[in-house]
C-alpha cells in the first residue's frame, strides 16, 4: 500500500475552493491509498471536511500567526504539494514543505524568487479552461511527473454529490424550516439573488415575478437566501419590498454549511453567478444561473440539470467561448428565467 502524503493548498475565496473539489476527488481516484491533506481558509473547513477523499484539514486563519500551519508544512514529509492559490504566501508554504514534487501554475509563478518554490509548473491556461478543468490540470501535471497517465481534463467526469447530502445538518435545517411553516416533506425552491458585485444584481421586480411563479404555478415554498452584508444588504431589502408572494426569509441567517444543506434538499435554486450556485453544482442540484458581466465559460455548472442565461445569444445558452464579452444583467428577460424554471421542473 502507498504511504504517500499530499498537501493541497487553496487559500482563495469560497467559490474557488468549491471548484477545487473535483481535483481533490480526481487525486483520490488516482491515489486511493494516499493521505490527502487540504490547507484552506478557516471559514471553509467544515465544508472541506465533506469533500470525499479528504483525510485531514489544516485551517488557515487570516491575520494570525498560523503556527500550526507552518509546522504542518515543515513536518509533513510530503511526496507532493499542489498550490492552487498562486500567491507569495502559498509559494512560501510550498517551498518550506520540502516536498519531492512542488507544483504550481506558470501563470501565477511570477518573478524568479516565487518560481524557485516549485519543481514543476503547469502551463494550463486560466483563460482557456473552465475553472474546474484548470484545477484538474494541476493534478494531471502531478500524475504526469509520477509517470502515470494524465487524462484530458475536458473528458474528466463531473463530480458526484458531496457528503453534504448525507450530513446531519440537512435534518437540522428541515426542522428549522418546519418551525418557519415549511413542512418537513414540503418541496421548496431557493432564490439567491445576492453577490458581492453590484453589476451582477438582477432587477427586483423580476425576482418578484420569479418568486410568484415558483409559488403560484408550481406550488413550491420559496426560500430567499443571501449574506445580507455590504451592497447585498440594501439590494435584498429593496427586493423584499417588491415581493408579492410569501417567502421564507433566510437572508443573513445561514452559515456556509447550512446553506449547503438547504441546497441539498431543494427542488432547484435560481440565482446569479455566486458561491451558492457553485455549491449547487457540487451537489448536482437543478439550477437556473444568470450571468451578466462574468463569463459562464469559466464558472458555470456543467451537469444536465443546469440552465445558463446570459444577456447575449440564444436563451438558454448552449455554446460557451473563453473570450465572450459580458453584458448588462437587465438584458436577461424574465420570460427566459420562467421558461427555464418550467423546463427543469417538468
Amino acid at each position: 500500500m502507498s504511504s504517500a502524503r499530499y498537501l493541497l493548498i487553496q487559500l482563495k475565496r469560497i467559490g474557488d475552493f468549491i471548484l477545487t473539489a473535483p481535483a481533490v476527488q480526481a487525486l483520490r481516484a488516482a491515489r486511493p491509498n494516499a493521505e490527502i491533506v487540504l490547507l484552506v481558509p478557516m471559514q471553509v473547513t467544515a465544508l472541506a471536511e465533506c469533500v470525499p477523499g479528504v483525510d485531514r484539514i489544516i485551517p488557515y486563519r487570516s491575520g494570525r500567526a498560523n503556527l500550526e500551519t507552518w509546522g504542518s508544512a515543515l513536518a509533513g514529509e510530503w511526496e507532493a504539494v499542489l498550490d492552487f492559490t498562486g500567491t507569495d504566501r502559498a509559494a512560501l508554504i510550498v517551498q518550506l514543505s520540502r516536498a519531492v514534487h512542488r507544483l504550481g501554475y506558470a501563470k501565477f509563478a511570477g518573478h524568479r524568487l516565487r518560481r524557485m518554490a516549485y519543481t514543476h509548473l503547469s502551463e494550463a491556461s486560466v483563460r482557456d479552461l473552465h475553472t474546474v478543468d484548470f484545477h484538474l490540470a494541476l493534478v494531471n501535471e502531478l500524475l504526469g511527473q509520477l509517470g502515470e497517465h494524465a487524462p484530458d481534463p475536458a473528458t474528466h467526469p463531473e463530480p458526484g454529490p458531496s457528503l453534504i447530502t448525507a450530513h446531519s445538518l440537512r435534518d437540522d435545517m428541515r426542522s428549522r424550516l418546519a418551525d418557519l411553516g415549511v413542512h418537513r416533506d414540503a418541496r421548496y425552491a431557493i432564490i439567491h439573488p445576492g453577490t458581492a458585485r453590484e453589476e451582477k444584481f438582477w432587477l427586483d421586480d423580476r425576482w418578484a415575478e420569479v418568486a410568484a411563479h415558483l409559488h403560484d404555478r408550481h406550488g413550491l415554498h420559496v426560500l430567499l437566501t443571501g449574506s445580507g452584508d455590504g451592497l447585498e444588504k440594501s439590494h435584498l431589502e429593496r427586493l423584499k419590498t417588491a415581493l408579492r408572494t410569501p417567502v421564507v426569509d433566510l437572508t443573513g441567517s445561514c452559515s456556509l454549511m447550512e446553506m449547503a444543506a438547504l441546497i441539498a434538499g431543494s427542488q432547484m435554486i435560481v440565482g446569479v453567478d455566486s458561491m451558492a450556485m457553485h455549491l449547487a453544482a457540487l451537489q448536482l442540484r437543478p439550477q437556473v444561473a444568470l450571468f451578466g458581466p462574468t463569463n459562464p465559460f469559466h464558472w458555470r455548472a456543467r451537469h444536465e440539470r443546469s440552465v445558463v442565461l446570459t444577456p447575449a445569444g440564444e436563451l438558454p445558452q448552449k455554446v460557451f467561448k473563453p473570450k465572450a464579452k459580458g453584458g448588462e444583467m437587465a438584458a436577461i428577460p424574465t420570460r427566459a428565467v420562467l421558461q427555464a424554471v418550467d423546463a427543469l421542473i417538468s
